[in-house]
């Protein structure tokens, strides 16, 4: 049996790319007072491997891979749910092989684990003007204007 870890890398430095992904959807006329971007890993662990211990070591080995995580511009937080939230968007690219894999993983020659699959996305957290998640058809119109592209790329959302 298995449970799901999902794990975001967020900037600590200004987001350029957030900026001027923002500045971009304010032109083409989306109604949204800010944007927010992050990696996101979605882990499939073994319910086993989920005691704390393992956890804070899959968190230990995450923060000692270069290639995902900076400890001079990153911040990783555990996320409490392994799905989009209101006012999010999780964008991926579309790999039909990829998704059948499963077994142990390795990332940068490292076998993480306990983990038996891994999923990654970059999550958008886009928010009204008052600061609140936008609304589900402000997020639709984010990801259909810009922040998503169908040819090779697929969206969650609530």
């Amino acid at each position: 049996m298995t449970a799901q870890l999902a794990v975001e890398v967020v900037l600590t430095i200004p987001d350029n790319e957030a900026e001027t992904a923002l500045a971009t959807l304010a032109r083409l006329g989306v109604p949204l007072g800010g944007l927010e971007r992050a990696d996101l890993y979605r882990f499939e662990i073994e319910l086993v491997e989920i005691e704390p211990v393992e956890r804070e070591a899959l968190l230990a080995a995450l923060r000692s891979l270069e290639t995902i995580y900076n400890p001079n511009k990153h911040a990783l937080r555990v996320r409490a749910e392994p799905a989009p939230q209101p006012g999010e968007l999780w964008v991926d690219e579309i790999h039909p092989a990829a998704a059948a894999a499963r077994g142990p993983v390795r990332i940068a020659g490292r076998t993480l684990g306990g983990v038996r699959a891994v999923e990654r996305f970059t999550a958008w957290r886009v928010v009204d003007a008052e600061g609140r998640p936008a609304a589900a058809e402000v997020v639709a119109l984010a990801a259909e204007t810009l922040l998503c592209n169908p040819a090779f790329q697929r969206s969650q959302r609530v």
